[in-house]
């Protein structure tokens, strides 16, 4: 169930996703959006397919509102509405879709973009850039013009070495992001998947560069004189990795 606390006009926005995957780049980076564009949370979403997750709100410290595993942001001057996922879709991910799609029609919103990663070892072209797009025709034909101009990398599917015909596009450690994207697609909804490859540990850089990437098309947000983002961290990073070690054990 999809629950709006704020009434917005929420069409031709675009929605932006993120999925559960190696490394929570896809999560770091959708704080970071929220942060840096001043979205406002406007609703939240109750699924039994998503492991149930409530805390204190995590772009204010001095807030009483507290923050759930799937919530809504948005802000009308971008036309931009964020979903926070904070803790995966376990089971029924159709069930998940389905009240994802809803929305999307109702409130006539105009695009989708889905974020994720997918494993460091799985980039068998190391001499490029590490990040990947994924684009469905419906999205292709509004953007094309664009999209070429950026000179992404697109992500296509590997060749099979023992019968050197193409296997299905894969992501590996990208969550549901493809599942959705197919989801997406076949209801001809416009739909981007914006991906890097990464290792596990400190990802917060790979967030950076997803947003990056995210910004060279969306150009929501700002850069200094050398074209790199001024990012500020949600307050709630400071306790990404926990409390400093007691000096006592040492």
């Amino acid at each position: 169930m999809i629950k709006l606390i704020t009434e917005i006009n929420l069409e031709g926005f675009t929605f932006v996703i993120p999925s559960v995957a190696v490394g929570n780049i896809a999560q770091l980076a959708t704080d970071l959006l929220i942060e840096n564009l001043n979205l406002q949370k406007i609703g939240h979403i109750l699924d039994f397919s998503v492991i149930p997750v409530v805390g204190m709100n995590p772009f204010d410290e001095n807030s009483e509102e507290l923050c759930t595993a799937l919530d809504l942001y948005a802000n009308n001057e971008h036309k931009l509405i964020v979903l926070q996922v904070r803790s995966p879709v376990i089971s029924n991910y159709t069930k998940f879709f389905e009240e994802l799609k809803f929305f999307i029609l109702k409130h006539k919103i105009s695009q989708v973009v889905i974020l994720t990663s997918s494993y460091a070892y799985q980039n068998s072209e190391l001499k490029t850039i590490g990040l990947r797009y994924l684009v469905n025709d419906s999205f292709q034909k509004s953007h094309k013009d664009v999209i070429k101009k950026l000179e992404w990398v697109e992500h296509k599917a590997k060749i099979n070495p023992f019968t050197n015909d193409l296997a299905e596009i894969e992501i590996p450690g990208g969550g549901c992001a493809l599942k959705f994207y197919y989801f997406l697609t076949d209801l001809k909804i416009p739909s981007l998947i914006l991906f890097k490859f990464c290792s596990e540990g400190d990802n917060i850089p790979d967030a950076e560069d997803l947003i990056s990437y995210f910004n060279q098309w969306s150009k929501l947000l700002k850069t200094n004189s050398n074209e790199k983002l001024n990012i500020k961290y949600p307050s709630s990073w400071k306790y990404l990795f926990g409390n400093p070690h007691p000096n006592e054990i040492y």
